[in-house]
Parts: structure tokens; C-alpha cells; sequence
């Protein structure tokens, strides 16, 4: 083969398969012809491992043959006279780029690669105030390589402890990427020992009183001008099965199977998930009009939407209904504390709940012991002429 030029490569045509063109004076330096496009090429065997190698020099085009040669004449010089595998050097000089980055401008990568790939819409719009207001104006400037532990444990002290955690989760992902993605060495996660300062648990749940009032004030306001009747069907549903509220307005008619009694949610929080409907949830359902120009069981104002404002209304029911404490999300904790006081188990809670874990449901495991306390008591009265 004679010396690589722009002629003999002009020369070679594109064929289905790819093939390498060698020049005859650089050892190694070639032209590998795809079907597409053609690439300069340096093949050597590693001074390190001894294996075959091949390294991309540029796409013909985009860079001179004669400038493909004085990189190849560079590895070579590298390969043979100081013994350093290209690709090793190559990729070291793209890690000392990466780590020398601010750590505003890792958050750009990280965006783009994880959180918009991994997290849920919902989810990052949740996040953005916390990344925008808290996470950003603290660390945006810093290197990323620099931020130690003790920066974390400063940011962390310096907010609530709610805020402080959930920051804390979003920072440990941030780091744990950037070890996998070579922004930081191996093991240098510095939110990694840190104390995570658990926020306030806001664990409310309704009386049988409170419950019995709740039910009324729904029953008064069902269909009312204030009030859609998808409107208090949701909170109605909320109650029956536990479900989260995102689960509940985005529910699907495809989603649920009135003939085996369950809901069948493809993405909720936790994943995919089963949901059995009991005959209260059931006949909420039923009384619903299914539209046609609407996939959505709770429908909103607007044709092919799902119902989304109703904390309003809530507002207006839980006054009235004198529990102006009571969140909507509350009436999840109820469900929960409904059943544990009919004889479901902490497990049984879990499961009906979506928990992934265990660990999560063990907030109510209070209310089992108070209910285990009634039984004992039952089992007490065995023993009354004992002693």
C-alpha cells in the first residue's frame, strides 16, 4: 500500500462493509472506510497489556490527512518510545477535564443523563425549588472535585431538617453518578457518613368521629355548584383504598377491572401496581360517568384532561367538617390506621398501601401495638379466676 493521501483516499470507495487502508510509512496509521464516512485510525499492540489495539484519530474531513500523520507519528512516539498505551493517556487527559468542571456545570450533565431518565415529571418539578433555591446557590461554584464533607455537613446545617434531607438524597445520587461517570475519584462521595436530619413525620389520622363528620359533609356537598361530583368521588376513593393522590387523578378507565374488583396502575410512584378495589371503592367507580372524549375516570374541565385543582374544595370540606388539620394526604395515614384497627397486619398494610418496603409502613406499628394491647386484655379475661 503506498502513503496515505487525500488521493488514494478519495480513491476508496465506500463499500457495505469496512475495511482499513494502511499507510506505508507510519506503522499502524490506516484509514478505516465504513459505509458511511471514513475515519484515520492508529492500530498498535498496548506497551501496557500487549493486547491489539485501534484508536480514533478524527473523521476524514473534519481533519487533514497530513494532521491524522502528526497524531500518529505522537502515538507512536508514545506506544514505542515512553511505553503509554494512547488510550489510557486519551482517556486520563478526559477525566482530568471532567473533574476540573464547576460543580453547576456537572449539574447540567446530571440532568440530562439521570434525572430526566430516572425521575418521574412530577418529581422534578417538586426538586426544582430545592435545586434552584438551596443546592445550586450553594455549591454551583465550587469544583466539583473540591466539595468536601465538611461543605456537605455546613449545607446541611443550615437548613430545616425536612429540607435538609431531601437535599441530602438529591446531593448522595449527584456524587454517586459522578464516581460512575469519573467527575470524582472512586469513594469520594462526601455526603457519604453524613447524618440525614429526618423532617417532622406528619402522621394525622381520622377519628371514627372525625370520619363519620368527614362523610357527611361529603354527602351534603356531592354535586353542589362548588363542587364537582369527580371532585368529592376522589377523596371518596382516597379514603376506601389508601391510594396516593397522583394515583387517583391520573386513574385510567383502561386502568380498571370492576369484574375482578382491582386497579391495575402502570407507573404509579413505586412502579407498577395492583390496587383491589373493597365494594365502597367499588361503588364509588360505578357511580361515575365514563365520557367518551376522555380516557380519565375523573374527569376535569377541559375534554381529554384529568380533574387536577382540588385542594380548594378540600379546604372548604375539612372546615366544615371541623378537621382543618387534616391533609388530603392524611387520609392515606387513615386507611392505614383504619385497617390496622380491624385486624390487618403490618405487612397486610404494607401491600395495601404500594409500600416497597416494609421499613415505610412501620410508622403505624403504634397503632398495631395499641390494638394487640385490646386483645391481650380480651385473652386477660381467662385468666380472672387465676391467682
Amino acid at each position: 500500500m503506498p502513503q496515505l493521501t487525500k488521493a488514494v483516499i478519495d480513491r476508496s470507495p465506500n463499500k457495505p462493509k469496512d475495511y482499513i487502508i494502511w499507510d506505508d510509512i507510519i506503522a499502524g496509521f490506516g484509514c478505516r472506510i465504513y459505509p458511511s464516512k471514513k475515519t484515520f485510525v492508529y492500530s498498535y499492540r498496548s506497551p501496557i497489556n500487549k493486547k491489539s489495539s485501534c484508536i480514533k484519530i478524527g473523521v476524514y474531513g473534519s481533519i487533514t490527512v497530513d494532521e491524522a500523520r502528526i497524531q500518529a507519528k505522537k502515538f507512536a512516539h508514545s506506544v514505542q518510545i515512553e511505553k503509554i498505551d494512547p488510550k489510557e493517556l486519551k482517556k486520563a487527559k478526559q477525566v482530568e477535564a471532567q473533574q476540573s468542571i464547576t460543580f453547576g456545570e456537572f449539574w447540567q450533565v446530571f440532568t440530562e443523563k439521570y434525572i430526566k431518565q430516572h425521575h418521574k415529571p412530577s418529581t422534578i418539578n417538586r426538586d426544582s425549588s430545592r435545586i434552584k433555591n438551596y443546592i445550586l446557590p450553594f455549591f454551583g461554584k465550587k469544583y466539583i472535585t473540591e466539595i468536601e464533607r465538611k461543605d456537605i455537613l455546613e449545607f446541611t446545617n443550615s437548613l430545616s431538617n425536612g429540607t435538609s434531607a431531601k437535599c441530602l438524597i438529591l446531593l448522595g445520587c449527584a456524587f454517586n453518578q459522578a464516581e460512575l461517570w469519573e467527575y470524582r475519584p472512586r469513594n469520594s462521595n462526601p455526603c457519604r457518613g453524613v447524618p440525614k436530619h429526618p423532617g417532622k413525620m406528619m402522621n394525622r389520622f381520622l377519628s371514627d368521629n372525625e370520619l363519620e363528620r368527614l362523610d357527611q359533609v361529603l354527602a351534603e356537598r356531592n354535586g353542589t355548584d362548588a363542587d364537582s361530583n369527580y371532585t368529592i368521588a376522589v377523596f371518596r376513593l382516597l379514603i376506601y383504598t389508601g391510594c396516593r393522590l397522583g394515583e387517583v387523578l391520573s386513574l385510567k378507565w383502561d386502568d380498571v377491572n370492576l369484574k375482578e374488583n382491582f386497579i391495575h396502575l402502570k407507573d404509579s410512584k413505586v412502579g407498577e401496581r395492583g390496587i383491589p378495589l373493597n365494594e365502597s371503592a367499588k361503588n364509588v367507580i360505578l357511580g361515575l360517568q365514563k365520557k367518551p372524549d376522555n380516557p380519565y375516570v375523573f374527569c376535569g374541565s377541559k375534554a381529554g384532561y384529568h380533574l387536577i385543582k382540588v385542594h380548594n374544595t378540600w379546604n372548604r370540606i375539612r372546615k366544615k367538617a371541623g378537621i382543618p388539620d387534616v391533609r388530603i394526604h392524611d387520609l392515606r395515614h387513615s386507611f392505614a390506621s383504619f385497617a390496622l384497627k380491624k385486624g390487618v397486619s403490618l405487612y397486610g398494610v404494607s401491600k395495601l398501601l404500594g409500600h416497597k418496603n416494609i421499613a415505610t409502613t412501620t410508622r403505624y406499628a403504634h397503632l398495631e401495638l395499641e390494638e394487640l394491647k385490646k386483645l391481650t386484655n380480651i385473652v386477660d379475661q381467662a385468666f380472672s379466676k387465676c391467682g
